[in-house]
């Protein structure tokens, strides 16, 4: 055996402790496996004396017929299990003698992709529900702005039946006067007092003014009405916006604490075991 391929062998628990996750290690020269080391856990059963040929296709036999450094990942088709290839050829004066293979398990690095994805997942989460918050924080600002149209409307309202309140007020003060008059003169005239029949005319007619001042007062005040309750059916609105809030803000946060836990466990994965 060459001295090289045999100092690797000799050094083959070297090269293992050297690796931070648990590996098995192949040494090969250009025909058959001769020194295998399984991991604690990672073991592709590998037989000292298998053919290279055997396991064509594979980052150990790839180097070895390439004559460079090969890294890998491979799925579970070849020996049971996703791993990781390294495999680094030994040359002796430009001329390859052997290789140098270590394989670790990529369970971890499933576990992170996995993680990864939770974290696409709870990204996405946040973004949905900023996108709510923005949309509810646009129909709570329409409603405010409703609320105040509403509340001119009203003091419009407010003022136009102050006027005719008063209008009221004036007409039926100067009825009462005019009528006062009227009964005193028609008392001193007797028969004659039916003259004042044209002053009994112009009551019935401030009467009349007076009743329909009266009925725009009611439709004014049914107006008012109306407006508070379209007051009301806002701030109901708006209530429930606030509460749609509220609850977006939590979804919020639980998304948040998804994404520390998740990074929490990235962080665990990554550690580096002693």
């Amino acid at each position: 055996m060459h001295p090289k391929l045999q100092a690797t062998i000799d050094s083959i628990d070297f090269y293992q402790v050297t690796y931070p996750e648990d590996a098995c290690i192949i040494v090969a020269d250009t025909e058959k496996v001769i020194a295998y080391k399984p991991g604690k856990q990672v073991d592709l059963k590998i037989r000292v004396g298998d053919p290279v040929v055997k396991y064509r296709g594979t980052t150990t036999e790839k180097a070895l017929s390439s004559e460079k450094f090969i890294r890998e990942e491979r799925g579970s088709e070849d020996f049971g299990m996703a791993y990781i290839a390294s495999a680094q050829p030994i040359f002796d004066g430009g001329k390859v003698i052997g290789v140098l293979s270590a394989i670790i398990s990529n369970e971890k690095m499933d576990g992170m992709r996995l993680l990864a994805t939770e974290l696409s997942s709870s990204v996405e989460e946040m973004t949905a529900t900023n996108e709510e918050l923005a949309v509810a924080s646009v129909d709570v600002s329409n409603r405010l702005e409703e609320l105040s149209k509403f509340s001119e409307s009203m003091t419009g309202d407010i003022q136009q039946i102050n006027t005719i309140v008063n209008l009221v007020k004036d007409l039926a003060m100067k009825s009462k006067i005019l009528g006062l008059n009227a009964s005193i003169e028609a008392a001193r005239s007797g028969e004659h007092g039916r003259g004042f029949a044209v002053v009994a005319s112009e009551i019935q007619k401030m009467s009349q003014s007076s009743n329909e001042s009266a009925n725009s007062i009611t439709n004014q005040l049914e107006s008012i009405k109306q407006s508070i309750d379209q007051v009301n059916e806002s701030a109901n609105q708006i209530t429930t916006f606030t509460q749609q809030f509220s609850v977006s803000m939590q979804e919020l946060t639980d998304a948040y604490k998804g994404i520390n836990s998740t990074a929490e466990k990235l962080m665990h994965i990554s550690e580096v075991k002693s």
